[in-house]
């Protein structure tokens, strides 16, 4: 039997020895001394049943061979029983010590039982603790309401039943451990939530009222307890929140739904910002009525820093790339031009020489220039794929003229033009991102396209600028199979860094290599 079912029996059988006839020392009715039995028997279990865990039991009366009467009593209930002989003697016990139960006799000299209870209750620790007057069976009524009064729970007359006694001491120790169990259970609790310190965990009142306060909240915000408890929960919203009653609308949400949680700017007590991940749950009493709320804050400014910083780490790290790009195509411009068009100079004078040479040392000669030339051809060309001077000097259409006139020549593809006659400089990013597609499109069209075509279109309105690569003159379907379907394709692959940019500043990027080459890309006007 658990010990829920075993309270519920206690409870039970008390209940009906209170319902029952009144016991006297002759009394021999057996229902009533099975419902007795009955009830010494739960409470003999539940002692068992409690891990040896002891309270005390304060027995108070003048005469000595009643204290040992009730001790030999309830020694089966397995507790501390403390003796007191006077009012006075229990007072001073109750100073250093608790007591679960207290048996107080009526009569006693000097301090009455009655002036005994008044003097304990007025003691706030012990303002609940169940007092029991034994008193003798030819107790008045006057007696008896008198003792209610000054706050007894019940009476048990003399001569004592010890069953009785027995199952009514042991009815109210059930109930201490209980709410002390309870006590104590919220107790650990509250020392957790006070000892938290980076989360903010507080209580309010249904109209908003901070009620409660832990440390967390006072690291996080900066108020102590004493400062915040009754102030409205919107002390911590900045003021245009305050004013679009967000406050309020939390409430609302956690109510409505059973739960809030948002992220937001919140003001510290200095008037300094931290950004909040905010938790607000409704609290509900056991017939589901609002009892108020409980709120859980955590400072997430650092974690927000480091998203900021992580989002924009693929940016700068393309900027760095841009950057190096230009530096080694100057560097390799720089250092090499001078030197091969010297070497150029002086094949060509020895070329012009070598007319009278044998045939042999002629062809070689030709063949030096050649080379040569070739050497500083490819030179310019790979210094110009790493940062083009004509974008940089003319901006982003006229590059694409220049561009598209040497890739012509060079590869033997025919390119098509569909280019505004006048476009004024985009930002410098932009340019950057949309020649890199061009740069990497165009030579995959001259090893992948049969028709050896490219048709570049560039466009820009109020909204959006748009460049067109393809290998066909007209547009064509870009419908793009779900990464399930297939792998990436190498045109994806070759454009993942470009597209990446795109990405970056805003825009959108689309390929399709189903019926022939075709790639959009689409930045928004004002992206940099």
């Amino acid at each position: 039997m658990t010990q829920k079912q075993i309270r519920f029996e206690i409870l039970s059988r008390v209940s009906e020895l209170y319902e029952g006839p009144n016991l006297g020392p002759n009394s021999s009715s057996s229902g009533v001394n099975e419902q007795i039995g009955s009830a010494k028997s739960m409470v003999s279990h539940l002692a068992t049943q409690d891990n040896g865990r002891r309270v005390r039991i304060l027995l108070v009366d003048d005469q000595q061979a009643n204290l040992v009467a009730l001790e030999a009593v309830l020694k089966d209930l397995g507790q501390d029983l403390v003796r007191a002989k006077s009012g006075q003697e229990a007072l001073r016990l109750l100073f250093d010590q608790d007591f679960a139960v207290i048996l107080l006799d009526v009569r006693m000299p000097d301090m009455d039982g009655f002036e005994t209870a008044e003097l304990i209750r007025k003691r706030q620790k012990f303002r609940d603790t169940p007092i029991i007057f034994v008193t003798a069976a030819d107790a008045s009524s006057d007696q008896i309401v008198r003792g209610y009064r000054v706050g007894a729970v019940d009476f048990i007359t003399k001569p004592i039943v010890p069953e009785l006694l027995t199952a009514k001491v042991g009815t109210f120790l059930e109930l201490y451990k209980r709410t002390e169990k309870l006590r104590e259970s919220e107790e650990r609790f509250r020392l957790l939530v006070e000892s938290v310190k980076d989360y903010a965990i507080f209580m309010l009142g249904t109209d908003g009222q901070i009620v409660s306060w832990n440390f967390g909240a006072e690291r996080i915000s900066g108020y102590r307890q004493s400062e915040i408890v009754g102030k409205h929960v919107s002390v911590f919203y900045p003021a245009e929140d305050v004013q679009a009653g967000k406050p309020e609308l939390g409430l609302k949400i956690a109510v409505a739904e059973g739960r809030f949680e948002g992220e937001r700017w919140r003001i510290r007590k200095d008037g300094s910002r931290f950004w909040a991940n905010v938790v607000i749950t409704p609290v509900r009493d056991e017939q589901g009525n609002l009892r108020g709320f409980a709120k859980v804050i955590r400072d997430i400014t650092q974690l927000k820093e480091a998203e900021q910083v992580l989002s924009e780490l693929p940016a700068r790290l393309l900027q760095s790339q841009d950057e190096e790009r230009q530096r080694i195509a100057q560097e390799l411009h720089d250092s090499t031009s001078p030197a091969l068009a010297g070497v150029i100079s002086r094949l060509y004078m020895l070329k012009d020489r070598a007319q009278h040479w044998e045939t042999k040392a002629t062809t070689a000669m030709q063949d030096c220039v050649a080379l040569a030339e070739n050497v500083a051809r490819e030179i310019r060309n790979l210094s110009e794929r790493l940062h083009s001077r004509a974008l940089q000097q003319a901006g982003f259409v006229s590059a694409v003229r220049s561009h598209a006139e040497l890739f012509g020549k060079q590869s033997g593809v025919r390119v098509e033009l569909e280019l505004p006659e006048a476009s004024g400089r985009l930002p410098q990013n932009v340019e950057i991102a949309l020649f890199r597609i061009l740069q990497e499109v165009l030579p995959y069209i001259q090893l992948h396209s049969n028709r050896q075509l490219a048709v570049i279109r560039f466009s820009s309105t109020r909204q959006e600028h748009t460049l067109e690569i393809s290998d066909r003159p007209w547009e064509m379907d870009i419908t793009i199979p779900g990464p399930m379907e297939r792998g990436k394709t190498g045109l994806e692959i070759r454009l993942a860094g470009p597209g990446e940019r795109i990405k970056q500043l805003g825009g959108n990027l689309a390929i399709s290599t189903r019926s022939g080459i075709f790639v959009r890309a689409t930045m928004p006007v004002g992206s940099d």
